[in-house]
């Protein structure tokens, strides 16, 4: 009896410590957002994100690296980019806050969750 309640013991022992780690995680504490960092593909600031091109010049984003660098070529693209930032001051406001000016942005398109990605050169 005495080594059954020792195995007993132990197995429970083994258990909480690897549950401990998931109580550890509360969730009270806000996640952060890392993308906001200096030199990374996007940085957001209240709903916009705004992707710079040459981050897109790798082996993973080449198709979406060509679509983009044709529509940064593009009058038109251009236009309608610089229509949607006089229209929204969100995007004007983040983009300030990057230090992006109006003349670099060429397109700008609705996100899935309803944000704005603005596309840079």
């Amino acid at each position: 009896m005495n080594s059954a309640v020792k195995l007993a013991l132990a197995g429970a022992m083994s258990i909480a410590s690897v549950s401990g780690v998931a109580l550890a995680q509360t969730a009270a504490d806000p996640m952060v957002d890392t993308t906001t960092t200096t030199n990374s593909t996007a940085m957001s600031t209240e709903g916009v994100s705004i992707v710079r091109l040459d981050s897109l010049d790798n082996d993973q984003n080449r198709s979406e690296h060509t679509r983009l660098e044709q529509l940064a070529n593009s009058s038109e693209s251009m236009a309608a980019a610089q229509s949607m930032i006089s229209a929204d001051p969100a995007i004007a406001q983040a983009m300030q806050a990057e230090s992006v000016q109006a003349a670099n942005v060429f397109h700008v398109e609705e996100a899935a969750n309803g944000g704005k990605i603005v596309y840079v050169k």
